[in-house]
């Protein structure tokens, strides 16, 4: 069996990595001979090309083209569905035939199939997200040692390339989703103090203000519209291409046709920045709010790191010199830096049995802690307006392992049950948490209302939440129980699914 491998599971873009023979993360390339996939599918009939070849043909076929669906990650409504056959593929489904492709390329450049992985996410994901990242893994057939955020990969990249020991500013700004996360790093030891991010904020929307400028453009010039699905996805190939010009020149041009008229543009890097000036200050915030929650200030940053594709563009360089006093650190690669840290973990989790492992710095040992991303609470009623509420109980950016409690009262007397709903989220308002599971436990009954109880939350390093509840009139522990992390698919369906990919035919 190969090594373990990385992987970067990007919106836009996925890149693979192990640790080769001389202790070092190494980037492992497709059959197509690049350093990075497309993230994009293409259903033929009985088959699923993966990668460029499909990313070519999302003009011509767009309905048998997906991609961005981590953007999708987690939902348990969305589907797409080809137009050839009855088969409709969850964002898991997608997910695994892009991760069946990754292992296969990486099992030809090793000699030997892939089995163990260490995949990545934002580090703004939620739990059913990051449930669904594991999930796609099993039904690809691999098994997932362990789901990583994507700074906290790169800053060890970072780290144990360099032997870096500060403060570290990560700024990751991917194809579709945005991570801020502050962290020390020391003698190969990962500290992180604060993150947090934007999950639908990317290239994608760059892209999208650039598509907008252009059919605003060629209607002023032409007096036609743009529309249909194959006219679309022309536009985000030619958004796309502007957008990377840009990132090196002052101006693109930008060819389009459409309603039989032609026309050509010219998209400048002033009016690029303008028309996306919103989407760069929504990272600022986010970095500014990280920096301010950690209680320090730019001056205590010792390195700013970009990661991403979408750090080529000049302006984020430009906003964060202005911003922190220092211009960033560009010495890693965007677009490769967050496997070669997945590959590190990898190799340290799934290592041994004569494989490589990684050089760490100084012969010193990995360690990486990590905090919460959501807070963490339970849903109780609100004394005065008698309304259900979220209460928090472990706040965001809560280091983990943590152990936190609050006291909560009964509602009213002799009261025999108690029901216990855990959240993740941080609003008072329950549409915009997420329930992640729920237990029912049998109380004394006190006569009073109003009868004390101590609800305590652990979390442990894996991210594993035990709740316990203690009556505190007769101090006795009324029960405890383990949040299983609930998934969007059913056993049996992950089954279905691991043989539907498994039968398919993945180019």
């Amino acid at each position: 069996m190969a090594n373990p491998v990385g992987i970067d599971l990007g919106t836009t873009f996925c890149a693979v990595a192990t640790i080769n023979a001389s202790g070092q993360p190494e980037i492992l390339r497709n059959s197509d001979g690049q350093s990075i996939t497309p993230s994009v599918v293409l259903f033929d009939g009985g088959e699923a090309v993966v990668g460029q070849q499909a990313k070519l043909q999302r003009a011509a076929f767009p309905d048998d083209v997906v991609e961005f669906v981590k953007r999708q990650m987690g939902s348990d409504s969305w589907r797409f569905y080809p137009s050839v056959g009855d088969e409709s593929y969850t964002p898991e489904g997608i997910s695994a035939i892009i991760l069946k492709r990754l292992a296969a390329d990486a099992g030809q450049v090793l000699g030997s199939t892939v089995k163990d992985v260490v995949i990545t996410v934002p580090a703004y994901f939620d739990d059913a997200q990051r449930k669904a990242t594991r999930d796609a893994g099993e039904i690809a057939g691999l098994s997932v040692l362990s789901v990583i955020n994507e700074p906290t990969a790169a800053a060890v990249s970072f780290g144990v390339e360099q032997d870096y020991n500060g403060t570290v500013l990560v700024y990751d700004l991917g194809g579709g989703t945005f991570d801020v996360t502050l962290l020390k790093a020391r003698d190969g030891d990962f500290d992180i103090l604060q993150t947090d991010g934007d999950r639908n904020l990317g290239g994608f929307d760059f892209d999208n203000a650039v598509i907008g400028w252009i059919k605003a453009e060629f209607a002023a010039q032409t007096g036609q519209t743009v529309e249909g699905a194959e006219q679309e996805a022309q536009l985000r190939d030619r958004a796309e291409q502007a957008k990377h010009r840009l990132s090196s020149s002052e101006q693109a041009p930008v060819f389009v046709s459409a309603g039989g008229r032609n026309a050509k543009l010219v998209l400048t890097r002033e009016t690029f920045e303008g028309i996306t000036e919103n989407l760069l200050a929504r990272t600022e915030m986010l970095v500014e709010d990280v920096v301010d929650g950690a209680g320090l200030s730019f001056s205590d940053i010792d390195k700013v790191l970009l990661v991403g594709g979408s750090t080529r563009m000049p302006m984020v360089v430009k906003m964060l010199t202005r911003l922190t006093g220092r211009a960033p650190d560009q010495s890693i690669h965007p677009d490769e830096a967050v496997a070669k840290g997945a590959a590190i973990v990898a190799a340290l989790r799934g290592g041994g049995g004569g494989r490589p492992t990684p050089v760490t710095p100084a012969g010193h040992s990995l360690g990486i802690s990590d905090v919460v991303s959501h807070g963490l609470g339970v849903v109780t009623i609100d004394a005065t307006t008698g309304r259900d509420v979220n209460s928090l109980v472990v706040p965001p950016n809560s280091k983990i392992p943590t152990k936190r409690s609050e006291v909560f009262y009964t509602i009213a007397p002799n009261q025999t049950e108690l029901l216990v709903q855990v959240t993740e989220g941080e609003d008072e308002d329950l549409r915009y948490v997420r329930i992640l599971g729920s237990s029912r436990l049998k109380l004394q009954g006190h006569p009073e209302q109003g009868s004390p109880l101590r609800v305590v939350f652990a979390c442990d390093i894996d991210g594993i939440l035990h709740i316990e509840v203690v009556d505190l009139v007769d101090d006795k522990a009324l029960g405890e129980f383990e949040i299983d992390r609930a998934s969007n698919l059913d056993h049996d369906e992950i089954e279905r699914m691991r043989d539907a990919v498994s039968n398919l035919d993945v180019q």
